[in-house]
């Protein structure tokens, strides 16, 4: 649309958006077709409203699988800030959270499919990638490299993760599962239960080997990530709760070993 002048208009003034060099003129009178403006003529739009499209969003989350993945969400950002915070062992005890909520959220949607909102399971999809993508992928690269103090190792094993986590992530969007419900590859959600299970062997490792141990063994899941030789069951089932059951007695395990830096909060 042509750069111009907008003269003034009949009643109160509609909020005005511009984006880049194309202007739009939000009308508060639905169902008009034209309306000039200082010689120009815009194309009637309809009354947009900011509250009612945050409401849509939001609202997806009143569907109950899509609810496990947003308190996963909140569970990953818990275990970033701890362990960011000096705190490693909480971090993961919370970020195992994470992963048998992310496991919950499928079990739950499959249940719940008949009830489901349109749109809700397209939504869910998406959503519990992201969350894939930070607990499977993200979180255990920036505890790589703060083992490993900054080294070469922990960089490039970090590196390695990050991509090939990515493309299987990317590889299983499009693909899914095989005909027998068996993902190809070690998905990228055995990589937060891996870094518990390091963290409690760590008192009987020297301090001297236990960086170098952890980047060798994410190079090694690195790669089972996008092998094709290797297929693994998925979680479902009497698979969950038992994945629960693991998941919370490592995580209280994690936090029995921790050493919470509680002077800095007070």
């Amino acid at each position: 649309m042509p750069e111009g002048r907008v003269g003034m208009l009949n009643g109160p003034p509609a909020p005005i958006f511009v984006a880049g060099t194309r202007l739009y003129l939000l009308y508060t009178e639905i169902g008009e077709e034209r309306r000039a403006a200082g010689g120009y003529v815009f194309p009637a739009a309809p009354l947009i409203s900011l509250a009612a499209m945050s409401k849509a969003m939001i609202g997806y989350l009143r569907d109950y699988a899509n609810a496990i993945t947003a308190l996963a969400c909140l569970f990953a950002v818990v275990a970033l800030f701890l362990t960011l915070n000096g705190n490693m062992e909480l971090g993961v005890a919370a970020m195992l959270w994470t992963w048998f909520l992310d496991h919950w959220d499928g079990h739950v949607a499959r249940k719940t499919m008949h009830l489901r909102r349109p749109g809700a399971a397209k939504f869910g999809k998406s959503f519990d990638g992201f969350i894939d993508l930070i607990h499977g992928v993200v979180f255990p690269a920036v505890v790589i490299i703060l083992v490993g103090q900054g080294t070469i190792l922990s960089l490039l094993a970090s590196m390695l993760l990050t991509l090939t986590g990515a493309i299987r992530l990317s590889y299983f969007e499009n693909v899914g599962l095989t005909a027998d419900a068996r993902f190809m590859g070690i998905p990228v959600s055995y990589d937060t239960p891996l870094l518990a299970i390091l963290l409690l062997a760590r008192p009987q490792i020297p301090d001297v080997v236990f960086p170098t141990a952890v980047s060798l063994a994410f190079t090694i899941l690195a790669l089972l990530h996008v092998t094709t030789a290797i297929r693994v069951p998925a979680i479902r089932g009497i698979g969950v709760p038992i994945a629960t059951g693991f998941a919370i007695a490592v995580s209280v395990a994690l936090v029995m070993i921790s050493h919470p830096p509680l002077q800095r909060w007070t």
